[in-house]
């Protein structure tokens, strides 16, 4: 299913969503600089990937991650790490730059104009998001096609 919503409508979609599915695990994939965590603060019960697993993270894998241009091989470490050591929980929706095991993902997208908007705010370097933005898609892709998950595709357009 497709929604195209603005930032103030995309919580209401979300809302919606996850009570349709309240008793499914759902996980929300987004890149860095999308609004995961303000999305995460302004509704109740939903979790963050970075929160449940830096604290477990070693200093050398956090060296690792942390380290710029972001790179597939640095994704794939992180993916990895991920899978092992967080979980999406029936009626807690994981906001996530990795897709997780799962019965339902939800696909916030953003412009590459308004994502380049977002970074500069925040500092942070378009390139290493807008390569996360293309693994999420591209893992968006593989699991539209294979079918077997509920699908959400969320366009922010402000």
């Amino acid at each position: 299913m497709e929604i195209k919503t603005d930032s103030l409508n995309i919580i209401d979609s979300l809302m919606a969503i996850f009570e349709k599915h309240k008793m499914q695990r759902i996980c929300i994939l987004a890149t860095t600089c999308c609004g995961k965590s303000t999305l995460k603060q302004k509704i109740p019960g939903t979790a963050d990937m970075d929160e449940e697993l830096w604290p477990q993270l070693t200093r050398d894998e956090e060296a690792f991650i942390c380290q710029k241009p972001w790179t597939k091989e640095i994704g794939d470490f992180a993916g990895r790490l991920v899978k092992e050591r967080v979980a999406v929980k029936a009626g807690h929706p994981l906001f996530s730059l990795i897709l997780l095991d799962c019965e339902v993902i939800v696909y916030l997208d953003i412009s590459d104009e308004l994502l380049a908007e977002h970074c500069k705010k925040r500092g942070t370097d378009f390139l290493d998001a807008k390569n996360v933005k293309n693994a999420i898609e591209n893992t968006w892709q593989k699991q539209r096609e294979k079918n077997d998950k509920i699908c959400y595709y969320l366009e922010v357009t402000q």
